[in-house]
C-alpha cells in the first residue's frame, strides 16, 4: 500500500525542524528540554539522508502537510520512550501447542507426562525470551552508550540502525545497527545499509569447537565502534537478571 513519505512533501530541512519543533512544545510539553533536544537531533541526523533513513509510517499519500508524518513519527518514538522493553509484560500465548509433537519426543526419549509438560512449558519461555531479548539489548547498550551522546533511535524512527550520533571531529554522523546474532539482519535491513554509513555489530557469533558449535562475544568490538568502554556479556547477563527480577511478566 501506498505511503507518504517525509521527502515527499518537498520541504527544506529548516521547515521540517521547525515543524517538529512546534509539535514537540504543543504535544509533549511534559517532557523535559533536554529529551526534546535529544529528538530533535536524532530528527537532524535522519535529514541527513531524508530518502533512506525515515520509516515508512503509512501515512495516506493524499495528505499535503509534513505535520501528519513528523506527529506520527513522533508518537512513535515517545511511545516507545515511555514503554521500555524492560517494564513490559508479554502477551499471553493464543495457540496450542500441537499433541502430535509430544507424541514423537515422548516416544523417542520415554519421557514422562509430568516431564513433557514441563519441557513444553520451559520451551514456550525459551521463545518469550528470544522475542523480546533483541530489544533488552538495545536497552542495556544504551544505558551505557547515552551517557558519550549516542542517541537510541528508539520506536524504530529511523530505518536499519539503532544508534545515532553526531560527530564534530569527523563532521559527520555515526550509525549503529545492533543484532543479536550473526544471521539476524534481514534482506530489507540489509538493503538499506549497503552504501550507507551504518555500521553493523553483532553480538554472538557460532565457532565450531570439537565438532560443537559454542559461543563467543563480541563485546570488544563494539566497545570500540561505539568509543565506550564497559560494555561486556557479564554486565549485559546482570542487566537481563536485574529486569527480570523486577519484572516476572516480562516473558509468559
Amino acid at each position: 500500500m501506498s505511503s507518504k513519505s517525509l521527502a515527499s512533501y518537498g520541504e527544506n530541512s529548516t521547515d521540517l525542524i521547525s515543524r517538529l519543533s512546534r509539535l514537540q512544545a504543543v504535544d509533549y510539553s511534559s517532557k523535559s528540554p533536554q529529551e526534546q533536544a535529544k529528538v530533535e537531533q536524532l530528527f537532524k541526523i535522519g535529514l541527513s539522508n531524508i530518502n533512506v533513513l525515515f520509516p515508512n509510517l503509512n501515512v495516506p499519500v493524499t495528505s499535503l502537510n509534513a505535520d501528519d508524518y513528523i506527529s506520527k513519527w513522533l508518537k512513535r518514538y515517545y511511545d516507545a520512550h515511555t514503554n521500555r522493553p524492560s517494564t513490559r509484560h508479554a502477551n499471553v500465548k493464543h495457540s496450542v501447542n500441537d499433541p502430535a509433537l509430544g507424541v514423537i519426543v515422548e516416544t523417542r526419549e520415554g519421557w514422562s507426562t509430568q516431564r513433557l509438560d514441563d519441557s513444553l512449558s520451559a520451551h514456550n519461555l525459551f521463545m518469550s525470551a528470544e522475542n523480546i531479548q533483541g530489544a533488552l539489548l538495545e536497552e542495556y547498550i544504551n544505558s551505557i552508550a547515552s551517557t558519550e551522546g549516542w542517541i537510541w533511535a528508539e520506536g524504530e524512527t529511523l530505518r536499519a540502525c539503532d544508534f545515532v550520533r553526531f560527530n564534530a571531529q569527523a563532521l559527520g554522523s555515526e550509525f549503529i545497527q545492533i543484532k543479536n546474532r550473526d544471521n539476524t539482519e534481514n534482506s530489507s535491513s540489509s538493503a538499506i545499509r549497503n552504501g550507507t554509513q551504518i555500521k553493523k555489530w553483532n553480538r554472538l557469533t557460532t565457532h565450531m569447537k570439537n565438532k560443537r558449535p559454542v559461543p563467543s562475544f563480541n563485546w570488544d568490538q563494539l566497545n570500540t565502534l561505539m568509543h565506550i568502554q564497559s560494555a561486556s556479556e557479564a554486565g549485559y547477563n546482570q542487566f537481563l537478571k536485574n529486569v527480570v527480577n523486577a519484572n516476572h511478566d516480562i516473558i509468559n
